[in-house]
């Protein structure tokens, strides 16, 4: 059943950069949000009331406000930034982007006027119920990409969210909607058209005659279906194509600002 909080705010929803729209970004609550490929554009100040980031990969296109939310409103945090993800997402942003080379390494600057670091790092256990709040949970399943990477499931008051971000195989996906009653709406990605299924496959990416083809054995559940990650490129293509391929399924193609209610 619906509640008037179960709501996730969709804050960038491109598979890439582009003069209108962001990248992938859910806003979860006042405080948590899978991704930042997009939070100061649509959130500004309120950047700095974000506690932690869910992060489903390391890829530019779903970490590239961190630094900016760290940057913009530093003077105006009060807590850490917590990073989580998996063990090799943390890492290879440590090595590779806040490192002081591409970026300051947060974690060794001290927040205002506290001896807290700005910014830490927690490490993700998949199959871990991580508790939100009262009524809120978020639990990481693994998906696959061309590096180390996780969906979400976030559960508000006992009905759940699936969010996939960037996957090709979706048995994972399938395994999570089999063993959980409780999810009522999946966002999964589809960034090519089906014409380019040999791009899709090397860069680990779905088409729409992908898409369709792995969600037909849980086709009858009667769940909601948005979808992101669009290439903006191929945006007219891809709607047409899902309405070719999506037969019963209820689907909606996400934009920035949207928000789920679940």
């Amino acid at each position: 059943m619906c509640s008037m909080d179960n709501e996730i705010t969709i804050l960038g929803a491109n598979g890439t950069k582009g003069i209108e729209g962001g990248t992938s970004a859910f806003l979860i609550d006042a405080s948590n949000v899978i991704d930042a490929g997009n939070l100061l554009r649509p959130m500004r100040e309120s950047t700095a009331e974000i506690e932690t980031v869910w992060l489903t990969h390391s890829h530019l296109d779903h970490i590239v406000d961190i630094a900016y939310i760290l940057d913009s409103y530093f003077s105006q945090r009060k807590k850490p930034l917590t990073l989580r993800g998996l063990p090799a997402t943390l890492d290879a942003i440590k090595k590779h982007f806040l490192n002081d080379l591409i970026w300051p390494d947060f974690s060794k600057i001290q927040l205002t006027g506290s001896s807290e670091m700005s910014l830490v790092y927690h490490p993700i256990e998949m199959g871990k119920v991580y508790q939100l709040d009262e009524n809120s949970t978020i639990e990481a399943y693994i998906t696959d990409h061309t590096v180390a990477s996780c969906g979400y499931i976030v559960n508000k008051n006992g009905s759940s969210v699936l969010i996939s971000a960037d996957t090709y195989d979706l048995q994972s996906t399938i395994d999570s909607v089999v063993t959980n009653n409780s999810i009522i709406a999946l966002v999964i990605e589809c960034s090519f058209p089906s014409s380019m299924q040999a791009l899709a496959k090397e860069s680990k990416h779905l088409t729409p005659e992908l898409l369709f083809r792995a969600l037909k054995p849980i086709e009858k559940r009667g769940l909601q279906l948005y979808i992101n990650h669009i290439k903006p490129l191929y945006e007219k293509t891809i709607r047409d194509e899902i309405d070719l391929y999506k037969s019963t399924w209820k689907v909606e193609i996400l934009k920035d600002g949207k928000k789920i209610h679940f």
